[in-house]
């Protein structure tokens, strides 16, 4: 497992905590939690993904993580021991290792040094919503677009990339619609900035992007 919540666990400690959980398959579209669900447990995405969102009052998605194998959610709402903040659903048809808080207590009070981990997992979390509230308060649509598509540039190491996520999800991550993404995507290359195909996307002008994005 390379959740990196549980790097500071020598092999004894974290294989005392797997004992301690389950593995539960979800076939696509299934829902983990709502909001004001008990958050009496957190998940780790063996295979698979799965989003985390908000709904608004009309329905529309805003999508909060899109998480794949190794990342965690719902640990925030854990620690506190509250509930749920938002929706979780399978993307896809995903394993997850499914963490009780009382399996997560027990092994922080063996091995509190997981507690660090855990700390630093949030406190990522926590700069990625601060820079999803600045996109969506700050910035036009084609702005961050061009943030997400440097994003994902910079993950696949190459300025040719495929897109790492539907243009429907990635609507949802940029608080807009599908139909408003699509004239985004447009201006985009119609400004000589990108060239894109069937997902397909090439980087033509990474400093105008950049220039874009920090509009």
């Amino acid at each position: 497992m390379r959740a990196p919540l549980f790097a500071a666990l020598p092999r004894q400690d974290l294989e005392a905590l797997i004992a301690d959980c389950r593995v539960h398959s979800a076939p696509s579209g299934t829902r983990l939690f709502s909001p004001l669900d008990p958050a009496d447990r957190f998940y780790v995405v063996l295979t698979g993904r799965v989003k985390v969102f908000q709904l608004s009052a009309g329905g529309d998605e805003q999508i909060l993580h899109l998480c794949g194998p190794g990342q965690t959610f719902g640990e925030a709402a854990v620690w506190s021991g509250a509930r749920f903040p938002a929706h979780a659903v399978a993307l896809t048809g995903a394993r997850l290792l499914v963490v009780r808080r009382e399996a997560l207590v027990a092994a922080i009070r063996r091995r509190p040094e997981i507690a660090f981990g855990m700390l630093g997992g949030l406190s990522s979390k926590l700069r990625e919503f601060a820079q999803l509230i600045e996109r969506l308060s700050l910035k036009d649509v084609p702005a961050r677009l061009a943030a997400a598509l440097l994003e994902i540039s910079a993950r696949s190491g190459a300025d040719t990339f495929t897109l790492d996520r539907t243009k429907r999800e990635l609507a949802g991550q940029m608080g807009t619609v599908p139909e408003t993404l699509s004239r985004a995507l447009a201006r985009l290359k119609a400004h000589g900035l990108i060239a894109e195909r069937g997902g397909r996307v090439r980087v033509l002008d990474r400093e105008g992007l950049r220039r874009l994005a920090e509009s």
